[in-house]
């Protein structure tokens, strides 16, 4: 299977599902549990919604995935199949520092795509906090909730960065990815801290936000971006590593390429 996948949004769409739902049952058959971030902003959303809806068996032989006879089944469609839920833990990869109710809440927007079609345990979704009004506090609150849970799960990698199932990212418009942004040298060279706050003037909207950090990302067994057409020959640039000197870039996961998913209204499925 190719790290470049491009489609027209549709097709994309279900396959980004597909990889997460397959690599959640990979990684519940080899260790018991699927750990899972979550990428904020608008692209990923049609993707949770699918998620909590379920995809088809089919696609995710693609994927390499044998399933289960307990596979769980979509409660929409008794062909698809959802994600392991009991077994999945949720995380964020960034937020924006604004009240959960807040329109460009991150959260907003798992809560009202996969919190409101699947069944998820409230001990299996960890959110970053935004309540306390000091963001470094906060920062440093979520990086101490990971530490335990990996510590709990007995999981994480010889040089202590946590080693997610999965990450999630997206690509903004300026080669950011999750809250890193292009010029923040602060953010970009943290090697030792695994949740950061940061500030983001630029961005859209602009403020603090909370991120993982580099190093985090680096160490998941598997990440996938999400592009939206819109910032393909970005993505290709990124992909191709003619811009190593974007945030985007700057991801090398140590156990191999990122999968890129980049929606082209023009093509099918392709793997180049």
């Amino acid at each position: 299977m190719s790290n470049w996948i491009t489609a027209n949004e549709a097709a994309l769409i279900e396959q980004a599902a597909s990889l997460i739902t397959a690599t959640a049952y990979r990684a519940v058959a080899e260790r018991g549990r699927f750990t899972l971030v979550l990428s904020g902003g608008k692209t990923p959303k049609r993707v949770y919604e699918k998620l909590a809806r379920g995809v088809h068996e089919g696609l995710l032989r693609q994927f390499g995935c044998t399933l289960p006879v307990h596979a769980r089944r979509s409660a929409h469609d008794r062909e698809a199949v959802t994600l392991p839920w009991p077994e999945t833990f949720l995380f964020q990869g960034d937020e924006r520092y604004v009240p959960t109710s807040h329109p460009d809440s991150n959260f907003r927007m798992v809560r009202e795509t996969i919190m409101r079609h699947a069944c998820i345990r409230r001990d299996n979704l960890f959110r970053m906090p935004v309540e306390s009004g000091d963001p470094e506090a906060d920062a440093l609150r979520y990086e101490s909730l990971l530490r335990g849970v990996f510590r709990r799960g007995g999981t994480g990698t010889s040089t202590g960065f946590p080693d997610f199932d999965l990450v999630m990212l997206g690509l903004g418009r300026d080669g950011h990815t999750a809250s890193l942004f292009p010029g923040d040298g602060r953010a970009l060279n943290e090697r030792e801290r695994w949740v950061i706050a940061v500030n983001a003037p630029l961005a859209e909207p602009p403020g603090i936000r909370l991120t993982l950090t580099l190093p985090v990302i680096n160490h998941a067994k598997t990440v996938m971006f999400l592009v939206p057409s819109e910032r393909s020959e970005l993505a290709r640039s990124i992909h191709e590593g003619k811009r190593p000197d974007l945030p985007a870039g700057m991801v090398i996961p140590i156990h191999g390429q990122p999968r890129w998913f980049v929606a082209d209204p023009e093509q099918e499925i392709v793997h180049p």
